[in-house]
């Protein structure tokens, strides 16, 4: 199983950020997912067309050459399938993609297909590529201007954990946003309430998420340096070492 899904509070961000950092032992592919419509075409100003709904709308096999054939390749270097920026589109592909992509994806073992599935925590099960992840990364952005709100929203958030452990997907938080309560506080009240998951602290980081998104004129020096491409790194190693944990003991099992 080769498939990490992002899912949650600002998990396009995420998603580039992960993709960008990941280690360079193992190719990544970004599937953009999100049943809400895409945005990675505009962020890295490339045609629309071929999209997720191209792929999953085509006759062809599950074989990676043919996949990699409807990916594209963005100027900073990574590879993706984006989706149709329409919702009603996006929907249908995501749904469509349960049939032969979700499958397929899962199946390889290079390379690691990190796929943005939108705001899909209270849906994960019905989306494909979520259920058929190995990992699956659960974004959660602190409310920083009220410790009240965020302490619900974290409640919400160890609800939900607890209803995706049964799922066979390993389970790792990251949380946008240091305030009003630290990463270890946060893992901490995580793991009394939804059992054990890791937890990595991203921080707040405009300029970085805006070079993301398609700011230019930020050198690759620079934003190596920068506070969320270097958390994204230790993010980066965490999930790589989990999709290594789970993919092996599945190949124990088939044995």
């Amino acid at each position: 199983m080769a498939i990490v899904a992002v899912v949650g509070d600002a998990c396009t961000t995420t998603t580039v950020a992960l993709a960008s950092a990941w280690p360079l032992s193992s190719e990544a592919l970004i599937v953009e997912a999100d049943p809400c419509g895409g945005d990675l075409a505009a962020w890295f100003d490339i045609p629309v067309t071929p999209s997720l709904s191209t792929v999953v709308t085509s006759a062809f096999d599950t074989h990676w050459p043919e996949i990699d054939r409807h990916t594209r390749l963005a100027a900073s270097g990574l590879r993706l399938i984006p989706a149709p920026p329409s919702a009603a589109e996006a929907q249908r592909a995501v749904a469509e993609s349960a049939r032969a992509l979700a499958p397929a994806l899962a199946a390889l073992r290079t390379p690691v297909a990190i796929v943005d599935a939108g705001d899909a925590l209270n849906a994960s099960t019905a989306h494909p590529l979520v259920a058929s992840a190995a990992v699956t990364v659960i974004v959660h952005r602190q409310w920083s201007q009220s410790a009240r709100a965020a302490a619900v929203r974290l409640q919400r958030l160890a609800d939900q954990l607890d209803a995706m452990s049964t799922s066979s997907t390993g389970l790792v938080v990251a949380v946008a946003g240091g305030s009003p309560f630290d990463v270890d506080q946060i893992e901490s009240f995580l793991t009394d309430s939804a059992g054990a998951a890791p937890v990595v602290g991203l921080p707040v980081d405009g300029l970085t998420a805006a070079v993301y998104a398609g700011r230019t004129g930020v050198s690759a020096r620079r934003l190596a340096r920068l506070p969320l491409a270097r958390a994204a790194r230790r993010l980066a190693l965490l999930v790589d070492g989990a999709v290594q944990e789970r993919t092996g003991a599945l190949s124990r099992i088939a044995r």
